[in-house]
This record gives structure tokens, sequence and C-alpha cells, in this order.
């Protein structure tokens, strides 16, 4: 019986030594748990910084995707202005070129006429006492070709 309680008293202090070997291993355990929540807080933290970064880089990029926006409208009206000016200035590089044809037109026109006492414009008005109906059809002419694109009937003054 004796051989049987020191064995009882052994197996007891040894399931005492697993208990307290247990207890100090869940003690452990309950820490590294305890730990574990504080390190899973710190990732919940960072991670909802994270997400208002990230809510800031998207708000950031929506501006200035507007912002481009605006550039790219401003860049289409300044193009569709540019080409205005640039029809403006053909049209007025052919009304220059019209103009001086017309203008060469009319100097030579204007260049038969004979000025002074001799002059045969003054010497027909003095023979008929005034200007004859031809004259005056002449002026007619003339008055259209300085006025308007009449130019292309005239052959000869």
């Amino acid at each position: 019986v004796r051989a049987l309680a020191q064995r009882s008293a052994e197996a007891a202090k040894e399931i005492k030594a697993l208990i307290s070997a247990s207890g100090a291993e869940v003690a452990q355990g309950v820490e590294l748990v305890a730990e574990t929540g504080r390190a899973l807080g710190t990732i919940a933290e960072q991670v909802n910084e994270m997400d208002g970064l990230v809510a800031e880089i998207a708000a950031s990029a929506q501006e200035q995707a507007s912002g481009l926006g605006q550039v790219n409208q401003a860049v289409n009206q300044m193009d569709q202005v540019t080409q205005q000016n640039a029809a403006m200035v053909e049209q007025t590089t052919a009304a220059a070129a019209n103009l001086k044809t017309e203008a060469e037109h009319l100097a030579e026109l204007v260049g038969r006429f004979r000025t002074g006492a001799e002059g045969g414009m003054v010497r027909e008005l003095k023979a008929y006492g005034g200007p004859p109906p031809a004259l005056e059809a002449q002026r007619a002419r003339l008055r259209a070709v300085v006025n308007g694109p009449a130019a292309e009937e005239w052959t000869e003054f």
C-alpha cells in the first residue's frame, strides 16, 4: 500500500507540475492573444489611415481630371480662334490681292487721261461745249469699277 501511495503522490506531483506548466502556458497564450489583439488594432488603425489617404488621392485625382478638362476646353477654344484667325488672314490676303489688281487696273485707266491745256479730254469737252453722252457712260463705268466687281467688263476706257 505504501508503494501505491508513493506512486499516487508522485503522480499527483506530476499532475500538479503539468497543471502548473499548463497554467503558465495558458497565461503565456493569453498574453500572446492580447498582444495579437493589440497588433490587429494597430493594423486596423493603419488601414483606416490608408483608407483616408486613398480617399484624398482619389479626390485629388478627380480635381486634376476636372482641371485637365478645363485646360483641354481652353486649348480647343484657342484652336478654333486660331483657325478663324487663319481664315481671316487668308481672306484679307485675297482681298488685298484683289484690291491690288483693281488699283493697278484703275491706275491704267487713269493713266490714259491727259491733263493740261492741250489734253485730249479737255479739248473734247471744249469742242462739244460740255461732256458728251459717251463720256457720261464712261464715267458710270469708271464708278462701277471703283465701287464693285464690274472691272472685268472694262477692256478700254
